[in-house]
């Protein structure tokens, strides 16, 4: 039950780089401090989001913490006008939001891990594009024809799966899909994220993450790298150490809300991805955005 006395279960849900912001989020002194954070890591990101300066936002090391920041924001919007959740999750980067959300490190101690795991990932060359239209274990076969060169990166729906790896890679499962009768679109990215490519980034990573305090989450947290709810410390830290180069089953994440007993999910952040995501996944939880939530729509 959440403060407004509300008989539901609901869930909070953190994007990831696709939930790119336009403009500042619902401003407090926290807020404000964690801009100066990033300022201090030479990301100017109030400024640079002020001043409409989106071509910088396409770039990884902005993106992550920018969306952080925002998501952090609205989460914190969103509990001042009453509503809080029973369970969170993110999606990709969106999992650094949850675990704040969650109590489990502190905001501070996420900014500085996302500044450093954006630019470690900024510096991995490759690509990633969504195939629709096709079941995962159509596009898995696919990969596996290419070979080693591309994966599977994301199982975001029913049909909508991203693959991950080299230019030449992503483009021939592209095309092999399309001749499947599925289709290929290329992400707005400038790596090849939830990859065997990013082990050099993640271990580096990981030595920051060894690095932070962890605590038990304070409320249920569905990891997305195993599905599954999440609540030992030692364990989410594993997690965390290796989720640079997972595939990201939020499929399973939203089948584990559903189990869970959720019935609303909010997407905490700009737009509307991982409600359009959920949508097709399940009818049993009602799915809104971070908008529809601030008017009262939960």
């Amino acid at each position: 039950m959440n403060s407004r006395g509300d008989t539901l279960r609901t869930a909070f849900l953190y994007p990831g780089q696709g939930g790119l912001p336009e403009g500042l989020p619902p401003t407090s002194t926290e807020v404000e401090r964690l801009y100066e954070i990033a300022a201090a890591e030479g990301l100017p990101l109030a400024e640079w989001m002020s001043a409409g300066d989106g071509d910088r936002f396409v770039d990884t090391e902005v993106a992550q913490p920018a969306i952080l920041i925002d998501s952090l924001a609205r989460d914190g919007a969103l509990r001042q006008a009453g509503l809080s959740p029973t369970c969170v999750a993110g999606h990709s980067l969106g999992e650094y939001a949850a675990l704040v959300a969650a109590g489990a490190i502190a905001p501070d101690d996420a900014l500085r891990l996302v500044i450093e795991r954006g630019r470690l990932m900024g510096s991995v060359a490759g690509a990633m594009a969504a195939i629709v239209k096709l079941a995962v274990q159509t596009v898995r076969a696919l990969c596996e024809r290419v070979g080693p060169e591309v994966v599977v990166a994301n199982h975001n729906g029913p049909s909508q799966t991203v693959v991950s790896g080299t230019e030449g890679g992503v483009d021939r499962v592209i095309e092999m899909a399309q001749a499947a009768g599925g289709r290929g679109i290329r992400l707005r990215v400038s790596g090849p994220f939830h990859s065997p490519f990013m082990e050099p980034a993640q271990r580096a990573l990981g030595d920051a993450i060894d690095r932070i305090a962890f605590r038990e989450p304070s409320v249920s947290f569905v990891s997305g790298v195993t599905g599954e709810l999440e609540d030992d410390v030692d364990r989410l830290r594993e997690l965390m150490k290796v989720q640079m180069t997972s595939c990201v089953r939020w499929v399973d994440v939203v089948d584990r809300l559903v189990t869970a007993g959720v019935t609303c999910a909010v997407e905490v952040g700009a737009g509307s991805v991982l409600t359009n995501l959920g949508k097709r996944i399940t009818d049993r939880i009602r799915f809104v955005t971070y908008e529809e939530a601030a008017d009262g729509g939960v």
